[in-house]
């Protein structure tokens, strides 16, 4: 029997330092069928030239002027052949059988649209500091508390999933938080229990960095995905709640970023949305009343000390 063709992309973006690491992951894998699509998002630190040395390994690679990570996932996919596809961000790994497994698993429950497994922490060396366990898919308490219980890395989905929920380019921390709750509403999505991927944690990580950026998809996800008719209607009941989540760890992140007005603003919108949801609040309000000159003078003495 033929396997399915699983189609694989990296979208790469100033992560020289990990992509060999990213490329060698996927090309390791033991799956027979996997075409790998790289697209460069205009790179700046060498980045292409890694990629490079590996064109004769892979399907196909393009670089593009910096568009965003969403834009290059998109132009990857309208490339690529596969029955089922995922991808691999060009800072995190796949771990060793994690497509055969992830293919298995769909082949076990064609109700399911996607696969998803645990994963691990890996440092900037690729050393792995911690386990990242998967929790298992429950949408309501997904949409309430604003957090994905899937981990991308080793994620694999079928084809008509990205039909269903296409990718939204406006995106920036949450696309793949909006993808899968869409996908909720058309077919199973199925936790393994194993881990798939390995999960960079470094400075420059989406995860790690650009309080504000983050922020901004936060309020983003409140005002155009829970409080529209994108959300399903089977989740609507939790919108309200959610979006004050949204609101709270925007407050979070844009006091982060030193916006301490808009982390006042934002408190309080949620407090309008679901006053239940910022009990427990008050100390970040508070904070936010602090001067800006002296909440960076705590911020380098705390710097130093960590530094001495």
């Amino acid at each position: 029997m033929t396997r399915p063709l699983v189609s694989i992309v990296t979208p790469s973006y100033n992560q020289a330092a990990f992509l060999a690491d990213t490329l060698e992951s996927v090309l390791a894998q033991d799956y027979p069928r996997i075409e790998y699509l790289v697209v460069d998002d205009g790179s700046t630190d060498g980045s292409v030239e890694i990629v490079e040395r590996y064109a004769d390994r892979l399907t196909w690679w393009a670089r593009q002027e910096n568009a965003g990570q969403v834009v290059a996932l998109n132009r990857g996919f309208a490339r690529a052949s596969g029955e089922l596809l995922g991808w691999i961000n060009s800072d995190d790994t796949l771990l060793p059988g994690a497509v055969t497994t992830a293919v298995a698993a769909l082949e076990a429950n064609p109700d399911a649209l996607l696969v998803y497994g645990d994963n691990v922490f890996i440092d900037e060396r690729g050393d792995v500091v911690g386990p990242l366990p998967a929790r298992a898919f429950d949408p309501p308490a997904m949409v309430r508390a604003c957090d994905n219980h899937v981990p991308q890395p080793g994620a694999l989905f079928r084809r008509r999933a990205l039909d269903l929920a296409p990718l939204n380019e406006r995106g920036y921390y949450f696309f793949d938080f909006e993808f899968v709750l869409q996908l909720s509403a058309h077919g199973a999505v199925v936790r393994i229990p194993q881990a798939l991927g390995g999960y960079r944690l470094h400075p420059e990580s989406k995860t790690a960095g650009a309080p504000l950026k983050k922020a901004a998809d936060y309020l983003r996800v409140a005002d155009e995905f829970f409080a529209t008719r994108a959300l399903p209607e089977h989740l609507r009941p939790h919108a309200a709640e959610g979006r004050a989540t949204a609101y709270l760890r925007a407050a979070e992140y844009l006091y982060e970023g030193l916006d301490l007005p808009g982390a006042r603003r934002r408190l309080f919108q949620a407090l309008r949305v679901s006053p239940r949801r910022v009990l427990g609040s008050s100390g970040l309000l508070l904070k936010t009343l602090v001067p800006r000159s002296l909440v960076e003078r705590l911020r380098r003495r705390r710097r130093a000390a960590a530094a001495a």
